[in-house]
């Protein structure tokens, strides 16, 4: 059997209230600010989970969005992977997304993804956001080793760590 991305006495955290920030699980209730937050700035999240991604697509419907959201509640309730939608402190819209994924190799425990919306972006949030996830990870999560690919090292050696830690799985 394989072994639980998280133990099951671990309790997930949310919602996370922060100064800048609110994190809460993805669920489909909150399709039309996620839809509206990711088309706003669809060119960069394009570098967000790997290089040249194709997502979303210029022509994204709000209902490809919804099954992917339905998706991520999915795994969020089975604990397979947690995704948070993150919204301004008056929940008024929705800022960015938190994906964290487990990592069944070498080296990593698990992957850790995040985006903000271009507008806060510009106002320094992506780099708050980063501190904040790198430290509430090490004291809140029973993760040993998370890797933030395109941020910890660039897309070209992320692909290469993964090639590698495949092959010596083979």
């Amino acid at each position: 059997m394989e072994k639980p991305f998280v133990p099951p006495e671990f309790e997930v955290p949310e919602p996370i209230k922060t100064d800048d920030f609110i994190l809460r699980k993805l669920t489909t209730k909150d399709l039309e600010q996620d839809y509206e937050a990711v088309m706003s700035s669809k060119v960069s999240l394009r570098q967000i989970f790997q290089k040249d991604d194709d997502w979303p697509a210029d022509d994204m419907t709000l209902e490809a969005n919804y099954e992917d959201l339905e998706y991520h509640e999915e795994e969020f309730d089975q604990r397979k992977s947690f995704t948070y939608t993150m919204l301004n402190v008056d929940e008024s819209s929705c800022i960015g997304c938190v994906y964290i994924y487990p990592w069944r190799g070498k080296v990593y425990d698990s992957q850790v993804y995040y985006w903000v919306i271009d507008s806060e972006k510009a106002k320094g949030l992506d780099e708050k956001v980063g501190s904040f996830l790198r430290d509430w990870i090490e004291q809140v999560w029973p993760i040993e080793n998370p890797v933030f690919p395109g941020r910890d090292m660039d897309w070209e050696e992320w692909e290469a760590f993964k090639e590698k830690n495949r092959k010596e799985s083979d």
